[in-house]
């Protein structure tokens, strides 16, 4: 009998909670996602030219948008701040790059954000790291929420995208192994892969989300580890490499020119579209064999994490369990290529009113400099304001109250994106914001 009501309790709050979150929590965002526009004043400094330059241009090319006007305040979307950035890149004129995208010879990066602890803003330090190298540097970006919780997903979805639905694929059906019964990896064709990413409405980046059905893919990977000839640990990486040579990078800048110069509207929508460039994974917070993939696939790991002491014992634990999967990995294939690029602890939720906090990073950072970040996330009101709309610091429009705060906080995620741009990518052009956060606590 008591099983009987523990089921129907069970079965009446999973029909009350869908209701809940659909009508209640995420509507009005999903309807009002990228809702921001910004001045040419921002667009200026997201492309790092003054704004002479671009309203030259604005009068020079006719592709160049026309944006929205409030008196004599004209105003841009981010889209259209991409576009801008693609006419300018491929102008013949053109001194500098614009437009940062992978060469036909450059492999896509992968950046995966990781910890063993919940609540460390993992997942809006990805999100915040995917919407700043796309306004900053023009990457087209690819998402993967390993998260049954979809946490990153609420970020980039829309009203168009129907997140939490039973047919919704998700990283289990881009791994092949969304059936829990299954004996090997499913086959997948690059077209197959290539559908699972959903558009969002941020120009170039795309969505694999989470769901329910990232358990499923444990499950399945769990009894696949019964088989040898099934290595459970780079089934994603395996997928990624299938789906990224089925979708190379193929157009250059000089094609989104017509052969009278005019600017090709058509190849730039195409080119978005064609592949990404990086591809950030937020990971659940636990190291299960999904999450173990995702560690396995990336070039870049970044772990977020607070500073406390408690805290910092999850970091020893996360470390450790992975140092011990990896001798375990090399051992069964020497071969393997794990991890080539860069890799750091990022600090987050920093009260740096607390001597504790910040001593405990200048101790972390005297003993490992090359792998603890010298900027941080710092606690700030701001963005849990922004975060209880499920918007990250880049699209929040706060009321006049609250523009202070926020606008602080902004400088805070350009720095520590600044920061790891620098690390990920050190041949691209640094824009001084974690320079400047780093003089002003450091020196």
């Amino acid at each position: 009998m008591a099983y009987g009501q523990f089921e129907q309790f069970i079965r009446n709050m999973t029909r009350v909670m869908g209701a809940v979150n659909t009508k209640l929590q995420r509507d009005l965002t999903l309807r009002t996602r990228v809702a921001r526009r910004f001045s040419l004043v921002e667009v200026s400094a997201l492309l790092s030219v003054d704004t002479t330059y671009l309203s030259r241009m604005s009068n020079e090319d006719p592709a160049f948008p026309e944006g929205e006007r409030r008196g004599r305040e004209r105003t841009f979307s981010p889209s259209e701040i991409m576009k801008i950035r693609a006419i300018i890149g491929s102008n013949p004129a053109a001194k500098r790059a614009y437009l940062h995208w992978r060469q036909p010879d450059q492999p896509v990066k992968v950046v995966t954000f990781g910890a063993q602890k919940g609540g460390t803003g993992k997942s809006l330090s990805a999100a915040h790291f995917a919407q700043y190298v796309n306004l900053h540097y023009g990457l087209r970006v690819g998402i993967i929420d390993a998260d049954p919780q979809a946490t990153v997903s609420l970020y980039f979805a829309d009203q168009n995208l129907p997140l939490f639905q039973p047919d919704t694929p998700t990283l289990a059906d881009f791994m092949g192994v969304e059936d829990p019964a299954a004996t090997d990896v499913g086959k997948r064709e690059g077209a197959d892969l290539n559908a699972i990413w959903q558009p969002t409405p941020w120009p170039g980046i795309r969505l694999i989300p989470g769901g329910a059905n990232i358990q499923n893919g444990d499950i399945s990977l769990f009894f696949m580890s019964q088989q040898a000839k099934v290595p459970v640990y780079r089934v994603l990486k395996d997928a990624i490499d299938l789906w990224s040579d089925a979708h190379p990078p193929a157009t250059r800048l000089d094609s989104l020119r017509q052969p009278d110069g005019s600017f090709d509207t058509s190849a730039f929508e195409a080119a978005l579209a064609e592949t990404v460039d990086v591809i950030v994974i937020d990971q659940q917070p636990s190291l299960t064999l999904m999450q173990l993939n995702g560690l396995i696939a990336a070039d870049s790991v970044v772990i977020p994490q607070t500073m406390k002491g408690f805290d910092l014992a999850t970091l020893s634990t996360y470390v450790a369990n992975i140092g011990e999967y990896l001798e375990f990995i090399m051992g069964y294939e020497a071969d393997i290529e794990i991890g080539a690029g860069e890799h750091m602890v990022l600090p987050t939720i920093v009260q740096e009113q607390n001597n504790q906090d910040t001593d405990q990073i200048l101790d972390l950072y005297r003993k490992a400099p090359r792998e603890v970040m010298q900027v941080w996330y710092t606690r700030s009101d701001a963005i849990a304001n922004a975060s209880e709309e499920y918007k990250s610091i880049y699209e929040y429009m706060p009321p006049k109250t609250r523009r202070a705060s926020a606008k602080a906080f902004l400088a805070n995620a350009n720095a520590v994106n600044d920061g790891l741009v620098q690390r990920i990518w050190p041949e691209f052009p640094p824009r001084d914001y974690a320079k400047s956060f780093i003089e002003e606590r450091w020196t």
